[in-house]
């Protein structure tokens, strides 16, 4: 049976594993390994994990069976030629920045990436003499051109765009960028490779947050670059010379959270259409912003770009004096309140837009971002009901006094 003519959830099962090459273990094994030995000191000398010269392996950092099955994994799943471990979602991103990081060239960024990757941008990557210019990220591939220039070096997408979940018109942007000669970099945590098939939209290096749903379980941290040929060579040059790598355990993990991704990341995105069609009823709520909703900006380049979605949206506050979001986050029970999402908890987090824009953004009421976890989604809207009605109270307490 062609491996090509399964879906993706079927590879997903599969993908990464061998286990004739492990007893018949389906698991990968978890090789804890800085040393690797050569049995001669020719061996030794002329080792080249490139070439495989002496050898398969040459250095824990650079590579090991455990390492290699999750990257195998990934690349296959993204369909792309290789991919690679990093320590974070975020060491993901500044890797492919750095290795396409020259002096007097230019990026051109969606004003809507990811918060420490933007502080990345502003802050390290023009310290190389790189200028970086951010756009809108509703922007079209006629505009997108005019905004390339002969420096261009990197264009850096995140679809949808942290907080505020815009779409991009990817295969027009893709195109563009192509057309001109211009490397595309999209983040892709929130829809992962089962929601969009990069390659077939054009994109030419993905990374992915493997900390979020990919691990699944709120208890590693990791990131993964995968992209085609040559740019990978030079993406992968790029992150062996940083030292990039995960521990052994952490990408074990990464890999049994793989194999049950689709399960997960589908539970999660149907509950989060529950919940967030309860909010909208809500005389509070000024707006959703989840992409998989008929009412959203983009929601036609959803249904034709996206296989599928996630549990990650926000909604906004209607502004009222007599209204705190503090009271509305402190009673949800079954929220809990911090960073990160992909796990099997549901998270609530107030957003804090102001400083990660250079464009504007209509700062209309506060905007909170929830992350929908295993729960049962009417348990979740129970307790986001017990959470409205405390804010109301104190409303009517504040009216009253």
């Amino acid at each position: 049976m062609d491996k090509n003519d399964l879906s993706i959830e079927t590879r997903l099962a599969h993908a990464g594993l061998d286990p004739w090459e492990n007893e018949g273990i389906p698991n990968i094994p978890v090789y804890h390994a800085s040393t690797v030995l050569k049995k001669t000191n020719h061996d030794a000398k002329n080792s080249d994990v490139k070439t495989g010269a002496s050898g398969k392996y040459d250095y824990g950092r650079t590579g090991t069976p455990t390492s290699n099955a999750l990257e195998t994994a990934l690349a296959s799943i993204y369909g792309m030629d290789g991919a690679i471990i990093t320590s974070s979602g975020l060491s993901a991103l500044t890797t492919v920045m750095l290795a396409f990081a020259k002096q007097n060239g230019h990026m051109l960024v969606s004003d809507s990436v990811y918060s420490s990757g933007r502080r990345y941008l502003t802050q390290t990557i023009p310290r190389f003499g790189v200028e970086v210019e951010f756009f809108n990220p509703r922007i079209s591939g006629t505009d997108l051109a005019k905004l390339i220039k002969p420096n261009t070096t990197l264009i850096h997408l995140e679809t949808p765009g942290s907080l505020t979940f815009e779409l991009h018109d990817l295969p027009a942007l893709t195109s563009v960028a192509r057309d001109l000669g211009v490397p595309t970099l999209l983040d892709n945590t929130w829809a992962t490779a089962l929601g969009l098939d990069c390659s077939a939209l054009g994109v030419d290096i993905v990374a992915e947050a493997i900390t979020k749903y990919v691990g699944g379980h709120s208890d590693l941290m990791m990131g993964a670059i995968v992209a085609n040929e040559p740019l990978f060579t030079q993406v992968q040059n790029e992150a062996r010379q940083l030292g990039q790598c995960a521990g052994p355990d952490d990408v074990y993990l990464a890999m049994r959270g793989l194999h049950t991704l689709h399960l997960r990341l589908e539970r999660s995105m149907n509950s989060s259409i529950i919940v967030a069609n309860w909010l909208k009823q809500q005389p509070e709520v000024l707006k959703v912003f989840h992409p998989a909703l008929t009412d959203h900006p983009d929601h036609e380049i959803f249904k034709r770009d996206f296989k599928t979605g996630a549990g990650l949206f926000a909604f906004q506050l209607s502004p009222s004096e007599s209204t705190s979001p503090d009271t509305l986050i402190d009673n949800l029970k079954l929220f809990g309140k911090g960073a990160s999402w992909g796990g099997f908890e549901s998270l609530v987090q107030e957003a804090q837009i102001e400083n990660n824009r250079s464009l504007e953004y209509p700062r209309e009421g506060t905007l909170i971002r929830l992350a929908i976890g295993a729960e049962d989604p009417n348990d979740l809207v129970r307790d986001l009901e017990n959470g409205f009605n405390e804010m109301r109270h104190e409303a009517m307490s504040l009216d009253l006094s």
